[in-house]
Formats: C-alpha cells, structure tokens, sequence
C-alpha cells in the first residue's frame, strides 16, 4: 500500500475530544487522491486520556494518521473499507515516526475496537455532548465563511 501526505494538516480543539480543520488535508492512498475539507470535525485517534503523553489523539505520529482514518471511516459512497482504513493509520504512524511497537498496538486496537465507530461511521461525532456538537458546528460556519 503506497501513501503519501501531500499537504499539511491544522486542526483546533473544540472541547473533549474534538478538533476541526482549519484547512483542508490531502493524502493519497495507492494513487486515490483523498480532500478532507476544511471545517471536517474528528474526535481523533481513540486514545484513552490517560495515554495522551505516549499517543495524543491529534499530535505527534499519529496525528495526520487519526485525521485520515477518521475521514475514510466517515465517507460515503464506494468505501475504502475498515481494514484498508486501519492500515491507513497504522501506515501514516510509522512514516511519521512511531515505533514498531507502538503501531502494532494502535492497529490491534482498532482492528479489534473499530467497528463499533465504523458501523456508525457519519454519526459517530452525534454521539458526543450537545455543547461539543455546536461548539464545533458554530466554528465549522466560522471556517466557512471566512
């Protein structure tokens, strides 16, 4: 599987656990060129808050990696698919600097705990708290108007 980040990621932090783009991220998967656009909400990686300072759910290795395997778990029409887009991230870590074995268990954690948000796909971040939700909707119309 080649990927390739071709541009730089720039998120802002909305409350627990949610983060906008402030302009779009672009990566491509074995030629496929994908565009998270600008004002796309993630909840980034699922990392429980007690791991932050090994694996923060938006910085450091995988910080792009969570912004791409959110998005492909979140688009519709033909998909990339669950396991392809647990790859994705496990990929992006290690081209940014994760250890084997820090990899290793991110991949064996979504590949045992990612279903439940890819079977909700589009409406996992609903699941989060109504303030979140239009925190993060009113900066999304911020994003887009300006």
């Amino acid at each position: 599987m080649k990927i390739e980040i071709l541009s730089y990621d720039c998120t802002e932090r909305l409350g627990n656990r949610l983060w906008v783009l402030s302009q779009s991220f672009i990566f491509s998967v074995d030629d496929e060129v994908f565009t998270v656009p600008r004002g796309f909400v993630i909840d980034g990686a699922s990392v429980p808050r007690l791991l932050y300072p090994i694996c923060s759910p938006v910085a450091g290795p995988f910080g792009q990696a969570a912004i791409a395997h959110d998005f492909l778990y979140s688009i519709e029409g033909p998909d990339i698919g669950r396991f392809k887009a647990d790859h994705v991230l496990y990929t992006i870590g290690r081209l940014r600097g994760a250890w084997l074995a820090e990899a290793q268990a991110v991949k064996t954690g979504v590949n045992l705990f990612g279903w439940l948000s890819y079977k909700t796909g589009r409406n996992k971040i609903n699941k989060k708290s109504c303030y979140d939700w239009v925190q993060a909707q009113l900066r999304v119309a911020q994003l887009t108007l300006a």
